[in-house]
């Protein structure tokens, strides 16, 4: 059973609680504001349901509330940035506001982090860059949470990756995926509200393909998607990342997390491309509208209703739940109670 609660009083409760823990007022609502996108476009697995993973991270002094990005490197193209363990939307976002800002200068911006924390939906990050004018890129390294193709064992991490465009007639194009064929947070989400896992989402304890998300769970053996190619790109994306930032690689993780929500101490790459370098914007968004009706003028296979081009059916799922409140499930709504009430903090919320 959901409860349906308004997104403006999730979001002020989201703010009240990160502030109660130490977090500056403008940091809370940057990570407020990525956490309440998520769930208001239906990513519930990296919505408001990470708020108590965050708050226990900062409590252990595995996230610093107050931690202040510093630029190790930096020219007019480039820079390399240390996280200082700061809440991971934080770091996100001053990020790719600076290959932004590098982008409309120099044509291109490319920002390296190391030593950041979770930084829940990664597609608020590139459709920033994209309502700016820029086509947007990020991507991150985690722990090792799956096997390579033809091991047993779990030695890459589901590594996200996101690429948005702006186009002329709507929100931008975003594409937002894991290297896992389901991000872990997704088998989370189906577990709680008692639905089956698409099968080839992940294998139960005996090693065996099963629709059982519960047993994924109890197993931590998700499988890459696309076999081959999606441990292959999750290995390059660690190699773009924890070894290119100096940082730490999925193994490394993998030790950093145990007994944790989650690891700590992430790389991360961001980077944003200035179309109007290249071509003039509006034309530039002509051309991605016309290739969007082309893809979806195509003729439907057996099975499908409609052709929803990446991004689409976040923006479709975020106006509806504007207008009838985003739903939380119990294990999270009681969560979310417990943090009000440890913290001392008011919890009213409305549809």
């Amino acid at each position: 059973m959901n409860t349906r609660v308004n997104h403006n009083d999730l979001r002020t409760f989201t703010e009240v609680v990160l502030q109660a823990v130490g977090v500056p007022r403008e940091d809370a609502e940057t990570a407020a504001a990525v956490m309440i996108e998520a769930s208001l476009c239906g990513v519930d697995s990296h919505g408001v349901r990470m708020l108590p993973g965050y708050i226990t991270l900062i409590r252990s002094g595995r996230i610093n509330p107050r931690g202040r990005i510093k630029a190790l490197k930096e020219n007019a193209v480039i820079a390399h940035l240390d996280g200082n363990l700061a809440l991971g939307s934080v770091v996100g976002v001053h990020a790719m506001e600076m290959g932004v800002e590098k982008a409309k200068a120099s044509g291109v911006g490319f920002i390296l982090v190391t030593s950041s924390t979770h930084w829940g939906r990664p597609a608020y990050y590139t459709a920033l860059a994209a309502r700016k004018g820029c086509i947007g890129i990020c991507f991150t390294n985690t722990e090792s949470i799956m096997p390579f193709w033809g091991a047993k064992e779990l030695r890459v991490g589901n590594n996200p990756l996101s690429i948005s465009a702006p186009r002329a007639s709507g929100e931008p194009v975003v594409l937002d995926m894991a290297m896992s064929q389901a991000a872990l947070g997704k088998i989370v989400m189906h577990s709680r509200e008692g639905r089956k896992a698409p099968l080839g989402w992940g294998l139960d304890d005996r090693g065996k393909p099963t629709d059982d998300p519960g047993a994924i769970l109890k197993s931590k053996h998700i499988l890459p998607m696309g076999q081959h190619k999606g441990s292959g790109l999750s290995l390059m994306i660690d190699i773009m990342t924890g070894i290119l930032a100096g940082g730490k690689y999925c193994g490394e993780l993998l030790e950093d997390a145990k007994g944790q929500p989650w690891g700590t101490d992430y790389s991360q790459a961001f980077l944003a491309i200035d179309i109007a370098t290249f071509l003039p914007l509006e034309d530039f968004e002509r051309r991605v509208d016309e290739l969007v009706t082309y893809v979806k003028g195509a003729e439907l296979a057996e099975g499908f209703r409609e052709i929803v081009v990446p991004g689409e059916r976040a923006w479709m799922e975020k106006n509806l739940r504007k207008r009838e409140g985003i739903p939380l499930d119990e294990v999270t709504l009681g969560e979310l109670h417990n943090l009000a009430r440890d913290l001392g903090v008011p919890f009213a919320m409305g549809v």
